[in-house]
């Protein structure tokens, strides 16, 4: 079925950057989703209805199906569906998929497993989100393994060393502020007593200083800087939709702790600091 479809558009790589495109395209229109209709999960969620899903379980299912659609893309798609380039594994792209196991080993797992408490999450919002992670996951596997046309030579991390250097650093910078603002969140939710606190406050400390939602800038960051690693238009697609996705909801975010703590800090924006 999946060898006729792809017939149908093309061939796979006709179909690789049509799905690119789409991909692009959808991610601008979540802004305005986002605008009108808001963020519903994690806080900003209030369905308790037939249609809600665990929260926990069900962020560890949709966040493990990008890292399987990638390492699945990456090493077996091509037995079922045919390629007109040649399939290169090289140490180069394998280390650039083994970067992203890493962050989703931690958002799949590690992250979720380690929170007090989520909100019931409605099954639409977990069915769209398996959908993009398994898009994204695709569109990054078969970039690495088929459509980089030999970019990712032995001699990748020599020819582009200011690349190299600084998007890894970027990555290992955003990855870092990301866990580390996260810590700072569950212990809100998680005080010295260990037990779970439905209660929100105020969090304090790192970039909270300056933005509401500094785990998403730096989730930003992060993907940035794997971007530039990579040199992926995959990888560049995911930022513009990671951005896409964030940043109207952090605004939803920051307007809200403005609405529940009069007195919360007038100087912080809402993600990005200094600007938004």
């Amino acid at each position: 079925m999946m060898n006729h479809l792809i017939d149908a558009l093309g061939g796979e790589e006709d179909t690789y950057y049509l799905l690119l495109r789409a991909f692009q395209i959808s991610s601008v229109l979540v802004v305005g989703g986002e605008i009108v209709f808001g963020s519903p999960y994690g806080s900003q969620s209030k369905y308790k209805g037939a249609l809600a899903l665990n929260g926990q379980l069900t962020w560890v299912l949709m966040e493990l199906v990008s890292p399987v659609a990638l390492l699945y893309s990456y090493f077996a798609m091509d037995s079922f569906i045919p390629v007109t380039r040649s399939k290169r594994h090289s140490l180069v792209s394998t280390a650039f998929c083994t970067l992203w196991i890493m962050h989703y080993a931690n958002r799949a797992l590690v992250y979720p497993l380690r929170q007090a408490s989520r909100k019931p999450m409605h099954i639409g919002i977990g069915l769209v989100s398996c959908l993009f992670n398994a898009l994204n996951g695709y569109l990054n596997g078969r970039w690495f393994s088929v459509f980089s046309s030999g970019l990712y030579n032995d001699d990748y991390f020599y020819t582009y060393t200011w690349q190299v250097v600084f998007g890894l650093c970027l990555f290992v910078l955003g990855m870092v502020g990301n866990i580390y603002h996260d810590n700072i969140l569950m212990r809100l939710r998680r005080p010295a007593t260990g037990k779970p606190n439905n209660r929100y406050s105020v969090p304090i400390g790192g970039l909270f200083a300056m933005v509401s939602c500094p785990h998403y800038f730096c989730e930003v960051v992060e993907w940035t800087g794997y971007a530039i690693l990579t040199q992926s238009p995959a990888a560049w697609t995911f930022v513009l939709a990671t951005l896409c996705n964030l940043l109207p909801r952090a605004y939803s975010i920051h307007k809200w702790y403005q609405r529940e703590f009069p007195k919360y800090p007038t100087n912080r924006k809402a993600m990005i600091p200094y600007i938004i």
